[in-house]
């Protein structure tokens, strides 16, 4: 009985051992996309099949092969260790405008629960051998002419998100927009990745830079504070200002669309005082020279202003921000949320002082943006014309 005893015991820890035992591998999961592109920084993001060290190498773009010699590693560091995650986003800085950089992801399993953190396994990395190394230009500010696409309210639909980005590397937007609500619900970094980044992954993010735009849909479910994580910016928060060609840009964060007493939200919003705060922000960034100076000025929001009185979201928006951006000469604002496509012209809306183009969830929208005017095309899922605007820029 006692060996029986013993026996059982034994095999309860070696499964028990087994258990606790880490991955001694990992790969890409999903990605890369890269955000918060500007002339001289951009973060690489993605994710890994388990817990790692994840690190950045990057080359010039002169023909070399990438293994012709030692390249610069950027690792993501908080608090002077480098992070072990399985979501990872590391920033390059001191690049150059308008500049292509071939970037390789590396990833080192890390058994980092006793005092001194152990390597485990091999290292692995992206393909740079068999297939050209992923590649990104910056953002510059000198370009006469731009480019970009925006899509919206997907919700998730893999066959929508395929049709409208697997033409994006022959057509090569200088960016592409995610105007909100790419999923339904933000249940955990999965629901991102099936929802819509790994259709992005394989058919443009390594490659073109991503401009995300919250919508109301992502700020519900447990993951939503992930949404940083995934898609980090320069001021930590949904809302930021970036500049490109001859342009600037406000992307802004609508929030929730009811009020924040609605039994929706279970007592958790706060709104409300939040876009009072994305307010008091806008109010400085319009007020920057950098701004001021820009021939070009557009907005992305989720939620469009609306003539009348609309659900709470839209009239705080428009009650909080509209003057602002009226005051700032805002020359167009891009919108997506109704699922239906309309165009507010200059003046419609009881006090817009520019036009706001709203498209619906399943056409895209190709901007072209010079000094002198900004013109848009809306198109569906088969590339088919079925709208066009210019805005002629004063």
């Amino acid at each position: 009985m006692k060996r029986v005893f013993f026996v059982v015991v034994a095999t309860l820890l070696a499964c028990l051992a087994a258990a606790q035992e880490l991955p001694r591998t990992a790969d890409i999961k999903c990605g890369p996309w890269v955000v918060g592109v500007s002339e001289s920084e951009m973060t690489i993001v993605w994710t890994s099949t388990s817990r790692c060290m994840g690190w950045v190498e990057v080359a010039p773009d002169d023909g070399s092969s990438f293994y012709a010699e030692e390249r610069p590693r950027y690792y993501e560091d908080l608090m002077g260790r480098h992070i072990i995650s399985d979501v990872h986003h590391v920033r390059l800085t001191n690049l150059k405008p308008g500049t292509v950089y071939r970037y390789r992801l590396f990833q080192q399993c890390i058994d980092d629960r006793g005092h001194s953190p152990i390597p485990l396994g091999r290292v692995t990395a992206s393909n740079v051998y068999s297939r050209k190394p992923f590649a990104i230009r910056t953002f510059d500010k000198s370009k006469e002419e731009i480019s970009f696409t925006m899509i919206n309210d997907i919700h998730g639909r893999d066959s929508i998100m395929h049709a409208h980005t697997k033409d994006i590397t022959a057509a090569k937007p200088d960016f592409v927009v995610f105007n909100g609500d790419m999923v339904s619900f933000m249940g955990s970094v999965a629901d991102i990745e099936s929802g819509f980044m790994t259709r992005a992954s394989k058919n443009f993010s390594p490659d073109f830079p991503l401009v995300y735009v919250r919508g109301n849909h992502e700020a519900r479910g447990p993951g939503y504070s992930e949404f940083l994580n995934l898609f980090p910016t320069q001021t930590n928060t949904p809302s930021y200002m970036f500049f490109h060609g001859p342009a600037a840009f406000l992307v802004l964060d609508c929030g929730e669309d009811k009020p924040d007493s609605d039994i929706e939200y279970g007592g958790t919003a706060a709104y409300d005082k939040y876009r009072e705060q994305m307010a008091e922000w806008l109010k400085q960034a319009v007020a920057s020279e950098e701004f001021k100076t820009a021939p070009v000025k557009i907005v992305l929001m989720h939620i469009p202003f609306e003539k009348s009185a609309g659900w709470w979201g839209n009239n705080e928006l428009k009650r909080l921000l509209l003057p602002i951006l009226n005051q700032a000469k805002v020359d167009v604002m891009l919108s997506g949320h109704n699922h239906v496509y309309s165009f507010r012209k200059q003046g419609s809306l009881n006090g817009n002082e520019f036009p706001i183009l709203v498209n619906s969830n399943n056409d895209r929208v190709e901007v072209k943006v010079t000094k002198k005017e900004i013109r848009m095309n809306v198109k569906d899922a088969t590339g088919k014309l079925l709208h066009e605007h210019v805005v002629n820029v004063e």
